[in-house]
Formats: C-alpha cells, structure tokens, sequence
C-alpha cells in the first residue's frame, strides 16, 4: 500500500465513523416532497459544480435562497459540512486515482485545512447568528477580491511543476490554515486553494486532488461538532449528499474538458449574488 492509498483509506475509515455518529443524532423532521424535490436539486447542481472546481457552498447559499427552504444558517452550515464529506470522499477516490502530485505538498494541505476546520469549528457553533452572518459576507467578499484578481491574471501565475518546496511550502501552509477555517461559516475555500496554487506557479491540475482530499479529512472534523450540537437539517443532509454523489459521478469525467476561465466568472457571479444578498436586512422567519 502506497502513500495515496494510505490516504484514501483513511479518509474512508473518517467518513464511515462521522456517518455513523450523524446517524446515532439523526432526528426525524417535516420536509414537504416539493422541498425534499428542491434539496436534492441544490445537492446534485451544487456538487457537480464543485467538482468542476466551481466549489459548493456558494452555489448552496445561493440556491437556498432562491428556492425558499434551509432558512436557518447556523443549520444551514452544518448540512453543508455533513453533506460534504461524502461528496469530497467520492472526489477524493477519483481525483488520487488519476492526477499525480507530491505527497509532501498534499499532506500539508490537508493537516492545515483540517486544523482549521477544527478550531473554526469550535467557534461557530458558540456564536450569535449575526456574527455568523457578518462573517459569511466578509468571507465571500474576500473570496469574490480573489476570484476578480485571478481572472485579471494578478494572481495566476503559470508553472507546470506538481510540488511546493521551501519557505513557499510554510506560507502555502498559512494560507491552507486560513481556508480550512471558512467552511464553518458556511464559505468554500476552492477559491482560496486556486489562487494559491495559481500564485506559486503550480499546475492548477492539482488543485483538484489537493482540494478534495483536504475536504475529505477537514470535513468531518468540522461536522462532528455541528453534529453534538445538533446544528444540522437531517433529511436535508442526506439528500444533499445522496444526490451530492451522483453529481460527481457525472461531473468527474468532465474534468479534463472544463474551461476553468469561464468557470471562475461564474463563480464569481454566484459570490457578488450572495454578498449582496447577505448584505440587506434580513428577517427572521425561521421554523
């Protein structure tokens, strides 16, 4: 058993322990066939994007508000957490198997996002909604700066190597730390992990596999705090997820045929939606 291998049992073995203890606080709830009809779109348009590079958590906010269901954010995060360490787990197995990259520069990546997910996780679920809220249009604005900056080719620089070696290991390390902490405040960090990549002249291939794998470890750190503090929509998680997959399944072979620049400026389209409708007063109409 090689060192990728190794990884990805791992992950498996993480993802089986949190799906279990998901189980053991799942809690029946009412979700009418219309909105059970409505997650499941979110969950597979969403994860097929995100596979795509596009990232998930954008286009789950987003969708959920044009489509009126998962109104509570805190809630909201929790399932998007859950529900994405199954679909990064199907990622994870596809992208290791067919994109090579060093396993020194995949392995800080992952030990830095999880470390951050995991104290970020801490934290969120010990705040007020508002804060919550503020920190989820702060973190899309930045996120929105960085995707503008790419497509302007401030951030992409070009470089066909597949390692990060020296003193631009350590700051790629900082910079996976701070990514790893923002999917607790319900924002992806593929944009985060594109531009860094971009910005130390790595072939932006592998980016896939270091973004899945990552989530694939980071994930379930973040969700077994969510899931004590029973901060998720349970029918809503597994439809996400369920759906989730199949979203992959179609998208991965589409990898190699993605005009990532076309991409970014959808994604960066989906982000401007989301802070500006983060941005107005909202109402709490929360069930």
């Amino acid at each position: 058993m090689n060192s990728f291998d190794l990884i990805k049992l791992i992950a498996i073995i993480l993802a089986l322990a949190v799906v279990f203890w998901f189980y053991r606080h799942y809690r029946k709830e009412e979700l009418s066939l219309n909105a059970q009809i409505k997650i499941a779109i979110i969950g597979f348009v969403s994860n097929l994007l995100d596979t795509i590079g596009i990232g998930s958590f954008a286009v789950i906010v987003a969708m959920r508000r044009l489509l009126g269901v998962m109104p509570d954010d805190v809630k909201l995060i929790g399932s998007m957490n859950i529900q994405a360490m199954v679909t990064a787990l199907a990622q994870t197995l596809i992208f290791l198997h067919y994109i090579q990259l060093d396993i020194t520069t995949l392995l800080v990546a992952i030990t830095m996002i999880a470390l951050g997910g995991f104290f970020s996780g801490l934290v969120v679920v010990r705040v007020n909604k508002k804060i919550v809220h503020r920190v989820m249009l702060i973190a899309f604005a930045v996120t929105g700066v960085l995707l503008l900056l790419s497509q302007l080719n401030i951030l992409e620089i070009s470089g066909g190597s597949t390692a990060i070696k020296g003193i631009r290991l350590v700051i790629f390390a900082i910079f996976m730390l701070v990514a790893g902490a923002l999917p607790a405040f319900g924002v992806g960090y593929y944009s985060l992990v594109k531009a860094s990549i971009f910005l130390f002249g790595v072939n932006p291939i592998i980016a896939f596999p270091i973004m899945a794998s990552a989530s694939s470890y980071q994930m379930p750190v973040t969700s077994i705090t969510f899931i004590n503090k029973q901060k998720f929509y349970s029918k809503a998680t597994v439809l996400m997820a369920l759906f989730g997959v199949i979203g992959v399944l179609i998208a991965a072979p589409l990898i190699s045929k993605v005009d990532s620049y076309t991409l970014k400026w959808i994604l960066l389209g989906v982000v401007i939606y989301n802070v500006i409708t983060l941005a107005k007063p909202t109402k709490n109409t929360v069930k």
